[in-house]
Parts: structure tokens; C-alpha cells; sequence
């Protein structure tokens, strides 16, 4: 009976109808970027100069907002909106981006740490950009509700709320498009988001399309499997870190944590998960094998029944089961140590085989790592979604020099050995990287001359076309 109790109430708890929230509790400008600021990010970034366009000086917005908690009452959480200098009667997109996993409250957007340069570039772009800390990180109270599908989902969507309340206080526009992008974390909160915009707020916001990257979709399946084998795993800590979440959300994988970890973990653990510590201090304490701290009476429970506690928690929050209706690009990299590829291979396999219309899986680097992995997914995602962005017309990158409209690589994206440039005088080309390392040497090309490009691997490159005294940039994506 107790157990049939607990499954009752995992059930009511991981469905409770959260109420449409998204009211300001803060708006902050802290920064005001222009052109040189946001080329200096840029090359912070590991970007080369003019790799990518700078359209539009940049507002930073510092927000906290009303959001949904777990259990439906009332909480607060926080983050940063990214609001481009556009004229008021343009209209802009709107762009989310999710981040990976957290431990420590400071390290996250409200406190301009980490990745949150990567919203400077996109609203220069022409993007308006909200970046959520999600509940318990950031300015938000309590502790980080990790991997819980519902409010990762909700306090991203309520951010979207907050931005189109500050645009419209602006006079600002928005188009109506709406494109949602994550790695590892963020991949998993990426589906999570879409989802619930889909099948609860499609009169509200419509999603244009997601990239999710390197995300644990298959919690209960894929993901676990890696986690609580025999084998050592890159990332420890995230084990304590996500029953910590779920015992607090579900509130019923232990009666005690001594039934759950065997000493000294059920005393040292739960300190470090509070927020004031990184994932590295939790990694340090913590044996090489995660399962190693798991009571095995505990483990022998878990693994038996597939209607313990925690399994169906794990279960509660695989986010993959339903078909988008939008276009969605998965990320993934086959050697990532930390998120097996597996997940990304379950959910596109599912999506695909239930008559999702446009599901795209590309493998960014079968050598790459789980961290390495990051930078070429989310860059990649941001240009596959700039072409399908409807940004303001007439707006011409200050960071990108056009020499002319007529003279760039084609086809683009190329799967052959060869690119062209239909050019009617000579120019020279070089090809770097997305890190600025240079891949082709400057090279001499006739007219409507062509480079070979067969010695680089699929990725995207950037491409300087000199012509007599002028010098250019092109993206060429090559497959």
C-alpha cells in the first residue's frame, strides 16, 4: 500500500497544472554594449574577428521574475535578457538559450559568469535573447531543481514572458518566431521547453525550430545505464546532485539518507549540493564509480523493480516521448565521457519513427569530448537557425566586410572537394577555423576559380576572400 501511495503521488506531483506566471520582480540594464565591446567578446570567445556580424549595439537585461515551483506554489528565479538596439518598427525573433549543469549559484547568467557572452553574439545577430538560470540558481531561492523536466521547462518559458513584457515596454517588436537551443543540461531542458510550448502554449508562442546538443533525454534508460554501471565516470557528482533533486521534488526515493549512501557520503555530501560549491569540489570527494556511494540494499531495490521511487523519477523526466511538430537539429558528439551519444540516438530514433516532419542529427566529432563537443553545437545551431530567422531587412554586419554580394563560396553548404566563387576577377582565399586556425594557406584563385577543400573535415570554416585592396569574410559549411 505505501508503495502504491508513492506512486500516486510521484504521479500527481510530476503533473500539477502550473499556472501562467512570467511577472517582473526585477529588470536591471547592467550593461550596454557597442561595436567594440562586442567584437572584444567575440575574440574572447575564441572566435576570429569577423567571423561573425555585429549588427546592432546590445542592452543587458538582469532579471528576476515569478515562476512556477515544483509543486505549483509560487517562486522566483532569474537571468538575463539581451535586447538589440533595433529601430522600432523592425520586428525581431526571439532566441532561448538553455545551459548545461550547474552547482554553484554565482556561476550562472544573473551574475554574468560562464557562457553568457554566447547572448551577446546572438542579439547582435539581430535575436532577442533570454538566457534563464533555471530554479535554485542564480537569484532564486532554495536549491537547484536539476534535470526536473517540468520546471526547467517553465521557468524558460515564463523568461519569454518577462523579455516580450520588456519589448513591449520599449516599443520593441517581436515577429512571432521563437528558437530554443541547449547543450548537455540545456539539451534535455531544450525538449522539455518545447514540449510543454507545444502541447500547452501553442496559442501563445509557436516554436520555429530547437537544436538540442548533447543532452541526457533517455534518463531512465540510456543515461542511467552509463551512470550506475561498474565503470568509472568523468562526472561523479552528478549522481548526488540529481537524487538530491529528486528527493526533494518527489520526496520519496529514502525515508533517511543512511538508507541511501553508505558513510561517509550521507554526511558529506548534501553541504556541497546547496549551492555555494562547484561541481569540482563535489567531484573531488566523490569515488570514481558513482554507484560506489549507494547503499546495496538500496541499488539491489532500484534494479529489481521498475516501480521504485527513483526509477520512476528518472522515468518522469525522460523528455523525449512525443512528436515536435517544428524542425530540430540534435547535436551530438559520439565520445562524450559524460552524456552518452545514446540519448541523442533514442530520442531522434523515437521522434522519427513517430512522424516527426523534420529531424536532423548531426555528429559534430567522433573524437570529441562532452565539453569539447559544445562549442562547434551551439555555433553551428545558432547559423542553422539564422537561416531561418526573418531578421530586419537592410542590416549589413559591421564585423562582416562584403566585398562584393557576387563573390563567395558556393555551394554552400558543399560535400565535395572543391568550392567555387564566381568571381570575375582574381582574388586570393584563406580558410581558418572556427578558432581562427588557419586551414587552407592564402591561395590564388582565377576567375571563377575554384579552392580544394578535401583535406578539411566537416565543420563550419571561415573564409577570407581578398580582392585588390578589400577584404571580406564567408561562413562555408562543409559537410
Amino acid at each position: 500500500m505505501k508503495r502504491l501511495l508513492s506512486i500516486i503521488i510521484l504521479g500527481l506531483i510530476g503533473h500539477v497544472q502550473l499556472k501562467a506566471q512570467g511577472i517582473i520582480v526585477e529588470d536591471t540594464v547592467v550593461l550596454q554594449l557597442g561595436y567594440n565591446e562586442i567584437d572584444s567578446i567575440i575574440v574572447l570567445n575564441g572566435l576570429p574577428s569577423g567571423f561573425l556580424p555585429i549588427n546592432y549595439a546590445v542592452a543587458v537585461h538582469r532579471v528576476v521574475y515569478e515562476t512556477p515551483n515544483y509543486d505549483g506554489s509560487t517562486t522566483t528565479a532569474s537571468g538575463l535578457i539581451m535586447i538589440p538596439e533595433i529601430d522600432t518598427i523592425c520586428s525581431m525573433p526571439m532566441m532561448a538559450y538553455l545551459h548545461g549543469t550547474k552547482v554553484k549559484k554565482v556561476q550562472t547568467f544573473y551574475y554574468l559568469r560562464d557562457e553568457w557572452q554566447l547572448g551577446v553574439i546572438a542579439a547582435t545577430s539581430g535575436y532577442a535573447m533570454v538566457m534563464p538560470d533555471y530554479i535554485g540558481l542564480g537569484n532564486s531561492p532554495g536549491i537547484h531543481l536539476y534535470q526536473h523536466a517540468q520546471t526547467e521547462a517553465s521557468a524558460s518559458i515564463d523568461i519569454l514572458r518577462v523579455c516580450r513584457s520588456i519589448c513591449q515596454q520599449e516599443n520593441k517588436h517581436l515577429n512571432g518566431q521563437l528558437f530554443i537551443m541547449g547543450y548537455s543540461q540545456g539539451g534535455h531542458a531544450v525538449l522539455a521547453t518545447h514540449r510543454m510550448i507545444q502541447e500547452e502554449l501553442n496559442g501563445e508562442f509557436t516554436v520555429t525550430a530547437s537544436a538540442p546538443g548533447s543532452g541526457p533525454y533517455d534518463m531512465s534508460g540510456s543515461q542511467l545505464d552509463m551512470v550506475a554501471s561498474f565503470d568509472p565516470y568523468a562526472v561523479p557528482g552528478y549522481l548526488p546532485f540529481l537524487i538530491q533533486s529528486y528527493q526533494h521534488i518527489y520526496g520519496n526515493l529514502y525515508d533517511s539518507i543512511q538508507q541511501i549512501y553508505v558513510p561517509p557520503y550521507d554526511q558529506i555530501l548534501e553541504p556541497l549540493l546547496q549551492g555555494d560549491h562547484d561541481m569540482w569540489e563535489v567531484n573531488q570527494v566523490m569515488p570514481a564509480v558513482p554507484r560506489d556511494i549507494i547503499q546495496p540494499d538500496y541499488a539491489d531495490a532500484f534494479f529489481s523493480d521498475n516501480t521504485h521511487p527513483a526509477y520512476l523519477a528518472l522515468k518522469d523526466n525522460d523528455v523525449y516521448e512525443w512528436i515536435p511538430e517544428a524542425p530540430m537539429l540534435y547535436n551530438y558528439c559520439r565520445s562524450d565521457e559524460e552524456v552518452t551519444y545514446l540519448n541523442t540516438v533514442v530520442a531522434s530514433q523515437y521522434m522519427s519513427g513517430g512522424g516527426a516532419p523534420d529531424i536532423e542529427v548531426v555528429e559534430r566529432d567522433t573524437a570529441l569530448g562532452h565539453f569539447e563537443c559544445a562549442q562547434p553545437s551551439i555555433f553551428l545551431s545558432k547559423l542553422w537557425f539564422d537561416g531561418m530567422a526573418e531578421f530586419c531587412e537592410g542590416n549589413v554586419g559591421v564585423g562582416e566586410i562584403d566585398v562584393t554580394d557576387d563573390i563567395k563560396p558556393y555551394p554552400n553548404p558543399v560535400s565535395g572537394d572543391f568550392v567555387q566563387f564566381g568571381n570575375d576577377e582574381p582574388i586570393s582565399v584563406r580558410v581558418m577555423d572556427i578558432r581562427g586556425k588557419e586551414l587552407v594557406p592564402e591561395s590564388n584563385v582565377n576567375t571563377n576559380g575554384r579552392l580544394n577543400i578535401k583535406d578539411i573535415p566537416p565543420s563550419v570554416v571561415l573564409v577570407e576572400i581578398r580582392v585588390r585592396d578589400s577584404v571580406g569574410y564567408k561562413r562555408l559549411v562543409i559537410q
